[in-house]
């Protein structure tokens, strides 16, 4: 009977995990999609299950008559040999009922000797057999039946973790993106700081001092927009990896995932947790069920039946008198084996009883993922709703700063401190968005949620 996890979650929703437009929810989908189309390592996991379902057919195909084409045509000289004196036996028989008869109708003949290799001999024919009585095939069809589930489980396995790698990487890269923008930002700012630097210190009213301060904060932006970059190559290049297209493929980049990432709202729900993980071992305690069954079952014999029909005899020839057929049944039944039968049992209930002990060490431990992804996605949205405040607050800060520096009433380094904490806020601001993109994607996989 199949078991499922229920756990009160505590999960954000404006609409689906994170409130996005219906656009947002069409581009995500469609690289899914796109994704469980062409992920090069799901399709290795799609032939194991051709394979699997393969052998199935292999298996209900041992039910029906089995027919095959034999023949075998040999040549000998020496060997074993036997002789045999009719000679001896017959000749003086003969020739007393010749001298009876007063004729010579029966001839003297020479002794034999047979050899036990055939010379110039062949047997050609069909043979036809069929299973009557054997329940291990009955049991591997059975067995072969269940681990096509087992297989198909460990697919879902693979497309819920490809799911929420293909969402985490699409929203790394838009976060990159972010990154770059603010840096930008910033990079504008300081070049303007480094301006009004610069024609302050030609009217005398700053030193150099200040305009080498404002450059080095130029060139500290500067490096860390390399780095953004370069960190936005490489989550498009894995992004693209995972959809098995060129790692330079243009990607669409949907911003208003980001933008109505903060309208989520927290409500309480009750999740039933359908993983695939707890069907597999489902599945894998069917099979050595069902094999348990099959070694038990020695003590019922098998039986077959068979049919030949073809040409057999001296020279390679087809003809009435080289004609036979054969039929019959084969009986087995197996009557010791010193315990062996018994020791497979012992082993496969050992190897349930394992399986068992794992169904209940995984359960428990998917319930403690859920509660754990439950917590985190709740902690990252109360972080978002912090970091928003803070994000203002130094927009503010800095607005205000700037202008008191033009008008010479702040030091410079006001302004510089002004716009690094901008800068952080924002960053930090666009981290959090990608924190809770990230949880509702994580607490997506854990809850299984996604159809397929």
């Amino acid at each position: 009977m199949k078991r499922s996890l229920t756990v009160p979650i505590a999960i954000g929703l404006a609409g689906a995990l994170i409130a996005c437009s219906a656009t947002a929810q069409t581009t995500i989908d469609h690289y899914v999609k796109k994704g469980l189309e062409c992920n090069l390592a799901l399709h290795q996991k799609t032939f194991d299950l051709q394979k699997a379902e393969l052998d199935l057919k292999r298996a209900k195909a041992l039910f029906y008559p089995q027919a095959s084409l034999n023949s075998q045509y040999t040549l000998a000289s020496g060997g074993r040999t036997q002789d045999l004196p009719v000679g001896d036996m017959l000749n003086g028989v003969y020739s007393t009922l010749n001298q009876l008869s007063g004729q010579n109708k029966f001839p003297q003949i020479s002794n034999q000797t047979i050899a036990f290799l055939p010379n110039d001999f062949h047997d050609t024919r069909v043979e036809v057999s069929l299973p009557l009585v054997n329940t291990d095939i009955r049991y591997n069809k059975a067995i072969k039946q269940e681990l096509i589930h087992t297989q198909k489980a460990d697919i879902d396995i693979y497309k819920r973790e490809l799911v929420k790698n293909i969402k985490e990487a699409y929203y790394q890269y838009l976060q990159s993106g972010k990154a770059v923008d603010i840096y930008n930002n910033a990079l504008a700012l300081a070049s303007e700081n480094l301006r009004v630097s610069e024609k302050f210190m030609q009217n005398a009213m700053a030193t150099k001092e200040t305009v080498l301060r404002a450059r080095a904060q130029v060139s500290q932006v500067k490096a860390s927009l390399i780095a953004a970059t370069n960190q936005q190559q490489n989550a498009a290049a894995y992004f693209n990896c995972l959809l098995n297209q060129s790692l330079d493929a243009e990607i669409v980049k949907d911003t208003t995932i980001f933008e109505n990432v903060n309208t989520a709202v927290i409500t309480s729900l009750d999740v039933p947790v359908r993983r695939e993980e707890l069907t597999k071992l489902q599945s894998a305690q069917k099979v050595v069920g069902t094999s348990i069954k099959m070694n038990r079952s020695y003590i019922i014999p098998k039986l077959n039946a068979f049919y030949n029909i073809g040409f057999q005899g001296f020279g390679f020839r087809f003809n009435g008198d080289q004609f036979y057929q054969l039929g019959g049944l084969q009986f087995r039944w197996d009557l010791f084996k010193a315990n062996d039968n018994k020791y497979k049992v012992r082993q496969s209930q050992l190897e349930l009883d394992a399986l068992s002990t794992q169904y209940k060490d995984v359960e428990q431990q998917l319930t403690l993922q859920v509660r754990t992804s439950t917590n985190n996605y709740r902690s990252a949205v109360q972080t978002l709703q912090a970091l928003a405040d803070e994000v203002l607050s130094t927009r503010e800060t800095y607005r205000f700063a700037e202008r008191r520096f033009r008008e010479g009433q702040a030091l410079q380094i006001e302004l510089i401190d002004a716009r690094t904490q901008l800068t952080n806020a924002q960053l930090n601001y666009s981290l959090a968005q990608l924190a809770v993109l990230t949880r509702a994607a994580e607490l997506e996989r854990v809850t299984a949620s996604h159809n397929f």
